[in-house]
């Protein structure tokens, strides 16, 4: 039986922190493992393909996660958050069968696409289990998951790869790989806190929760599509011939650093279940310095990764992913304005789902969409990558300007 003694404050950040870089690096080391082995067309098939699994991974995972983090009160059991993930999990795998009928890719495409939807469904279901321990403030627990499973992945996909040369059977021995983790490590790191059970509930408790995290998942959904209409716009025309192989590879390579820093929310997510329990316990003084605390963080941290961005982004990709890309340093520098941008954009949705306010962000991602969808393929047509950086940089600043209205709005409901 494994102890349940709780590890220190700072032992729980260290873990976070490393479970958080794993998560921002994963992406990044699989399409450098690709690109470097395989053809400029296969690592344009894995960009679009991974970009496609990141927009159905918010179907399996229906943005449930900081609603289970912050429930406080326990208005959910784990069982209904459980099932719930069970449910958009099947939902998730039933629309990429959809996806790639509707698109009449090719048959290695779809095969590509199929698995990788099925690798980040195995994220999607992971992550129910580490809102468990979020919920517990044992953000270790999910820390270590996060580290150890990426780690493992990450070597058992480069291995296959380097040895078969085969993209196909690399990414199912990542998904083969990805499922025996979950059972093996969370699991039965679940079993800590209490028993996993199947047993019939009612459904209409399962139904009322995914109900109630509809908005939050409509915003997810939109907001990640709006990240990838950039790249739906190059495959368009990629299929169609009117740009050469490998400029799909190339501007994932540039973005993979503004998806980098927007995942800086990992590192902010205890703080937002800190900030549920000061609004529950009515700790005005600790709530508003708390929150205080997120914004300094982030406008340091923003300010070092920009700054590192213009010095030393653009050397250190070309060299890392052995691609020319001298080229695009200012689409590269207004991707980062945009990353920052959505940054601060994600902070203030996620102060207004503390506030359980999560419906009327609907309004500012669908307004970001709206200017994503108008915008993108005009751009990109025009001035190709460049035009993808600059609708990225339109769209989150739409984004960052009407959530903020939104939460000046309702800010003075905190307590």
């Amino acid at each position: 039986m494994m102890s349940k003694s709780t590890p220190s404050p700072q032992k729980i950040f260290l873990w976070n922190i490393l479970g958080s870089l794993s998560t921002a690096a994963i992406s990044v080391l699989l399409l450098l493992v690709v690109s470097r082995t395989l053809s400029d067309f296969e690592a344009d098939i894995f960009s679009i393909a991974y970009a496609i699994g990141n927009l159905l991974n918010i179907v399996g995972s229906f943005q449930v996660r900081n609603f289970q983090a912050t429930d406080i009160k326990g208005k959910y059991q784990f069982y209904d958050y459980l099932m719930a993930r069970i449910w958009t999990c099947a939902l998730m795998m039933a629309a990429t069968f959809i996806y790639i009928y509707w698109q009449q890719y090719d048959s290695y495409k779809s095969f590509v696409i199929l698995l990788i939807s099925l690798y980040r469904m195995t994220d999607a279901f992971s992550d129910v289990f580490q809102g468990l321990f979020q919920q517990k403030e044992r953000l270790d627990i999910a820390g270590k998951s996060l580290c150890y499973r990426n780690i493992l992945l990450f070597l058992v996909f480069s291995c296959a790869l380097f040895m078969t040369k085969n993209l196909l059977v690399s990414l199912f021995l990542l998904c083969l790989v990805s499922i025996c983790f979950i059972f093996v490590y969370d699991i039965s790191y679940t079993k800590q806190f209490l028993e996993i059970s199947l047993k019939s509930r009612d459904r209409r408790i399962v139904l009322l929760l995914l109900k109630e995290n509809l908005p939050l998942f409509i915003n997810a959904f939109l907001l990640v599509y709006i990240y990838n209409q950039p790249k739906y716009s190059l495959d368009g025309l990629l299929e169609a011939g009117v740009v050469e192989q490998g400029i799909q590879k190339d501007f994932n390579i540039l973005f993979m650093p503004v998806f980098v820093m927007n995942l800086m929310m990992f590192f902010l997510r205890p703080m937002l279940t800190k900030l549920a329990i000061h609004r529950e316990k009515k700790d005005i003084e600790g709530y508003q310095s708390l929150k205080r605390n997120i914004f300094l963080i982030l406008f340091l941290f923003t300010g070092l990764v920009f700054l590192g961005s213009y010095f030393l982004g653009i050397p250190v990709l070309s060299i890392l992913y052995s691609t020319p890309l001298h080229q695009y340093k200012e689409s590269f520098l207004i991707l980062m304005l945009g990353g920052i941008l959505s940054s601060f954009a994600t902070v203030f949705d996620n102060l207004l789902t503390v506030l359980r306010k999560q419906k009327v962000l609907v309004v500012s991602f669908a307004s970001s969409f709206l200017v994503s969808l108008f915008l993108s393929d005009h751009l990109v047509r025009s001035y190709s990558v460049f035009g993808a950086a600059l609708s990225f940089l339109v769209s989150m600043s739409v984004w960052l300007i009407i959530s903020i209205i939104i939460y000046q709005l309702v800010k003075d409901k905190e307590f």
